[in-house]
């Protein structure tokens, strides 16, 4: 088995790349509308779906929604009137880069994005084992260590997440500007704005899942669970997005 620093990665975060371009795009534009870009930037909402088979493998849906940002940038387009198209000086959210990693990591197969909404991803594939899940995790789930992290763990019947700074230092990236100050609307708006959510169904009954308390928490079925937070929290507690899923023995 190879370590996890052995994975490809993906280079800068695919967020960072993609807000830092809508936000020189806005500079540009009235500088009185700034304001509008910080206030939806926090409309954005991450997701992580997982399946489970009994032997340890399954699929993941990793999901990026930052459509309210796209239905702003469609009002400064229509604002636009004449000289370049605003989408070609903006361009689009992508995850191009980290669909090219994950295709390269041993265990993962059938990775596929749907991005027909160019602000909506969404990157499925399965994985092998629970080593595969987290190096394909290395690559969506970076840091600014950039070191290789153990994203999940079995410990028996229970499965375990634990979580790196990645969420954490999104968030506190949405409020900075160009120049790396702070924006001046309210932080705390924008971050409670930002959803960060989980769903795993699992081939066994969930016999109990413990999260954080900012953590809401729906049971569609007993074998599967949705957890739901937002960035506020994550941004007071390094485990607002750790997990311990307990299944019931067959």
């Amino acid at each position: 088995m190879l370590a996890l620093a052995a994975w490809p990665r993906a280079g800068r975060p695919y967020l960072r790349r993609n807000t830092q371009r809508m936000r020189a795009f806005l500079r540009t534009r009235a500088a009185g509308l700034f304001a509008l870009l910080v206030l939806f930037t926090g409309c954005i909402t991450i997701e992580e779906n997982y399946t489970f088979k009994k032997d340890g493998s399954g699929t993941m849906e990793y999901v990026v929604d930052m459509s309210q940002i796209g239905e702003m940038m469609k009002a400064f387009e229509d604002m636009n009137k004449g000289g370049k198209k605003d989408e070609e000086a903006m361009g689009s959210l992508d995850l191009k880069e980290e669909v090219a990693a994950l295709k390269a990591v041993p265990g993962i197969k059938k990775v596929k994005v749907n991005d027909k909404d160019k602000f909506v991803q969404k990157v499925t594939f399965n994985f092998a084992d629970i080593n595969a899940l987290n190096a394909a995790l290395n690559v969506l789930l970076e840091d600014s260590t950039e070191a290789s992290y153990t994203f999940f763990t079995w410990e028996g019947n229970t499965l375990v997440r634990h979580n790196n700074d990645h969420a954490k230092q999104l968030g506190s990236g949405m409020g900075k500007g160009e120049d790396g100050g702070k924006d001046t609307t309210d932080m705390s708006a924008m971050l409670e704005s930002m959803k960060y959510k989980y769903s795993f169904t699992f081939a066994n009954d969930i016999a109990n899942t413990v999260a954080a308390e900012t953590m809401l928490k729906e049971s569609p079925t007993t074998r599967s669970v949705k957890l739901d937070t937002d960035f506020s929290a994550i941004s007071k507690d390094d485990k607002a997005l750790d997990l311990r899923i307990e299944l019931k023995k067959p």
